[in-house]
């Protein structure tokens, strides 16, 4: 089993749209596949997300790929997770930046 880092993020704020992050990690026109709880696009209130980019074939690059899950919804903390630290480090910063909030912990 590869090894996952991890930071735990206090989000205040509604987070970014769920397509923003990918587009933050992967650039505006970047091919990825998504889940989680968002009801649509435009939804800022979700505690859960996957997001994996997409390689040239349509295939999903497993390096490239993000898990961010609720550890607590009041307060709310979120867990972002994926095999790469910049790629996760990266999200928790843009999360922050949209929703304020701060790094509760950061670990692998």
């Amino acid at each position: 089993m590869s090894s996952h880092h991890v930071v735990l993020i206090r989000a205040i704020g509604p987070r970014p749209e769920f397509y923003r992050v990918a587009e933050h990690l992967w650039g505006d026109d970047c091919d990825f596949d998504s889940d989680g709880d968002s009801q649509d696009p435009g939804d800022r209130n979700w505690t859960e997300l996957s997001l994996s980019l997409r390689g040239p074939s349509g295939e999903n690059l497993d390096a490239e790929h993000l898990d961010i899950d609720p550890v607590s919804l009041d307060p709310l903390v979120l867990a972002v997770r994926s095999p790469q630290q910049p790629l996760c480090q990266r999200a928790a910063e843009f999360i922050i930046s949209c929703s304020g909030g701060t790094v509760e912990h950061a670990g692998a």
